[in-house]
This record gives C-alpha cells, structure tokens and sequence, in this order.
C-alpha cells in the first residue's frame, strides 16, 4: 500500500520520483497507472505479471525446454505470487526486468541487457545482489568490456539525483537499509526454505529442487566424462543467471534473516520471494524436463505432465492448517475489510471535519480510505513520533496491532498510558489465521 502511495502522490511532491524507499524506477513507470487509483496500481501490476510470463516463456523456448505452457501452471500456482498481484507492490516490476535482462543475455544481446540489469536496485533494493550475479557472469564469460555498463543505473541517478539533493553520492548515502538492523528480529538458517514453500506450495517446491538435481547431474556427468543421459546443455547464463541468481537471491535473504539484517522481515515477508518467481519458473520446468527425460514413449510422458500440471494446479486448492487456500478468502484482508467497514466510516461520523484533523497511524490503507496525503506534515505524522511531536489540537491517533507495534514501535500500553491521549473506540475482528484490533485516540485537551 504504501508503495501505491508514494506513485500516486508523485505528481504532487516530484521528490519522490527520487526516493530511494520507494524506488525511483518503480515510481517513474508505475504513476501514472496510480493517478487513476488504486484500480490503476493493480491494472499495472497484471500488466507487469503478463509480460513477465511472456518473457519467461520466451526464455524456456530460448533454452530449448520442452512443455513451456507449464511456465503457466507454475507461475499462477504460486499461491503468494497469483494472490499479492492485485497489491501496490515492487516485487512484479522487478521479476519483469529481471526476467528481461535474463532472456536478452541469452540471445547474446548483451549490452541493453546488463544496462537493463543496472536499474534493477532502483526498482527493489535486492538488485544489487543480482547486479552482483551479472558480474561474476561477466567476469567467468570474460566479457570484461561490458563491466563498467553495469553501473549505467546509478551514474544515471547519481547525476539526475545530484540536481535535488545536492550530493552526487545520494544513491548510496541515502540507502535505507545500509546500518539499519531489523525490526523484526531474527530467525533460523533455514527459515526460508519453509517461507519458500509457503510461497509457492509442495509441488513447486520439488520441481524446484529437481531443476537444480538435473543441472547438478550435468556438471557431475560433464566432470566424469560421461554422456549426459538428460540430452541438455547448460550454457554459462543459464547456470550463472538463472539458478545462479535464484541461488544468491535465495542465500541472502536467508543470512539476512539469520542474522536479523538490513529490516529483514522473515516469516512476516514472505512476498519478497515473488522477485524471484520467473527463475522459480525456468527451474522447476528443469525440473520437469529431468523427469520426463527418463519417458521414452511420447503417449507416457503427457500422462505424467499432464497428472504434474493437474497436482500443481489443484494443491493451492487443497485445504490445509497453513499456506494459502484458493478459495473465495483468497484476496480478503480482515485488517482492510476492518478499516473499510467500520474503523473509517467512524472516524467520518464522528469526526465530519476530520480533514482539518492531524492523523498519526501506521497502516497505509488508512490513507486510502481517508484520502490522506501522507506526504503533506501537516495531515500527516508518522505514528512513532506521535509521543514526541507538539501536536496540534485537534489531532487523532488510529493504533493497529501489527505496523504500530511492529514497524513503529509504538504499543497499546504506552498510547493508553499517556495522560495526553483519550481512548475513544476498538475495532475487533478474527480470521482463521489471527487477531486483528485498530484503536482510535485523540488528544486529551480536544
């Protein structure tokens, strides 16, 4: 949501087409889609979903993979992925370009593709690390000349940037998550391999996992010189670009967690892998090809796709105690549905004049449902500064129990023990899967 809000409110403050949190890329392509809405943000995301199929789909042809129409049936059968693609999220553009600069370096046309490369950190921060993967292929391809491209992107917004904040370094001095430890403390090792299977469920999990068994294989085969059953060739960009960038991708976001790094979310961000789900895609089709592989009759091998298209298409369906169900739920939100319903028509009752009002809170649906300008202070102010600033007299404050507490450290306790806030109404409600409550206060002497 927030990412939405900065898009649709570029045009208002042109700064944050250079805000490096909301990633300028993004920002640039995705507002003028957000300036008709909501609506607008999730038309560009199915936008970005549809040609990132397209592009993945070209690259497995381009790979000479057989059965490429289940890129299909495994992209949309990532439960996470197919339900966030109606969000204001980053993650699409992301899989879009990253997918782009991968197909493009396999059709050898190498410049466009590493300066596309080059944008991916200003479209999700992560593009540094897949910036990282294209410079080990640059340097095991010894395609040294095409190295300095790969900072094509940040001379570019080092120079645009330099006009605003006079300091030609802000790309990397304005980075938000350079000292920032997380809020969300931290977790296991392998944490991420159950968040894996969270976003894209069991079976395109194995297929995950046989894609890498079947690349393994060559390697082992290639090594002991002996011939490669599997009748496949991995060129260089395959294995450093596809299972090389989900790999490195994958590790990071692991040892990030592990180590409570750079805000890392964990188990409260399993979105993060969408970034990623074209590569997941290439993979587990590997995958498929290495079962099929071992089929020698042609009516045999469409059974088992067809039964594996089948499972994958039917599991997200299965109803089970956790991961995401397809159901008629799927894309309901309590804590939205809560604020739609209830918290914003009382707050509209109660308070006819509460434009005039100053809004601290931390849940950016609010800011859709109230048409509140985040950007403009004096309508707006962050939460975690609602016991610090002098605030006006009329001011109202709306406390949820997951991005207060969580990302702006403010809890229920300390907004009810404050002497300079009155607690006027609670919103309650339950969903199979948790508690959601939002508390509205205003100041004492109102």
């Amino acid at each position: 949501m927030t990412h939405y809000l900065y898009s649709h409110y570029s045009f208002k403050h042109p700064e944050l087409f250079l805000n490096h949190w909301a990633k300028p890329l993004f920002v640039l392509f995705s507002s003028p889609f957000s300036q008709l809405g909501f609506k607008g943000i999730e038309i560009f995301n199915c936008l970005m979903v549809g040609l990132s199929c397209f592009f993945t789909i070209l690259t497995a042809q381009k790979l000479k993979l057989k059965f490429w129409y289940m890129i299909i049936v495994i992209m949309f059968f990532s439960p996470l992925y197919f339900r966030l693609i109606f969000s204001g999220l980053t993650e699409y553009m992301f899989g879009l370009a990253l997918i782009i600069s991968v197909y493009l370096s396999i059709c050898k046309k190498y410049i466009p593709a590493i300066i596309l490369a080059s944008f991916l950190p200003f479209i999700r921060s992560e593009g540094l690390i897949i910036d990282g993967v294209f410079f080990c292929y640059l340097l095991f391809s010894r395609k040294y000349k095409l190295i300095p491209l790969l900072f094509s992107g940040h001379l570019i917004y080092c120079i645009i940037g330099d006009f605003y904040y006079h300091d030609f370094w802000w790309v990397f001095t304005k980075i938000p998550y350079t000292n920032q430890k997380s809020n969300h403390g931290h977790g296991g090792i392998f944490d991420f391999v159950h968040i894996l299977n969270y976003v894209i469920e069991k079976p395109n999990f194995i297929l995950l996992v046989l894609g890498f068994v079947g690349c393994s294989v060559f390697f082992i085969r290639r090594k002991l010189t002996i011939r490669d059953s599997l009748k496949r060739n991995y060129g260089l960009e395959e294995v450093i670009l596809i299972y090389g960038g989900f790999a490195i991708f994958f590790l990071a976001h692991s040892v990030f967690w592990w180590k409570g790094l750079f805000n890392s979310g964990g188990f409260l961000m399993p979105r993060v892998i969408n970034a990623v789900i074209p590569l997941i895609a290439l993979i587990g089709l590997s995958g498929l090809n290495l079962i099929t592989s071992a089929i020698k009759k042609p009516l045999f091998t469409n059974i088992v796709v067809g039964f594996i298209a089948i499972v994958v298409g039917i599991y997200p369906f299965k109803s089970k105690p956790q991961g995401l169900v397809y159901d008629k739920n799927l894309f309901v939100l309590p804590e939205n549905d809560l604020v739609k319903n209830q918290v914003v028509p009382y707050i509209k009752n109660t308070f006819p004049d509460y434009k005039k009002y100053k809004l601290y809170y931390s849940q950016p649906y609010l800011s859709i449902q109230l048409s509140n300008d985040i950007f403009d202070t004096s309508c707006f102010g962050k939460l975690m500064n609602v016991q610090i600033d002098k605030l006006p007299t009329k001011t109202l404050i709306i406390w949820d129990d997951w991005l207060s507490p969580n990302e702006d450290g403010v809890s229920l306790e300390a907004l009810t023990l404050d002497k300079k806030f009155a607690m006027l109404r609670s919103f309650e409600c339950t969903d199979r899967t948790r508690h959601v409550r939002y508390v509205v206060f205003k100041k004492f002497d109102q």
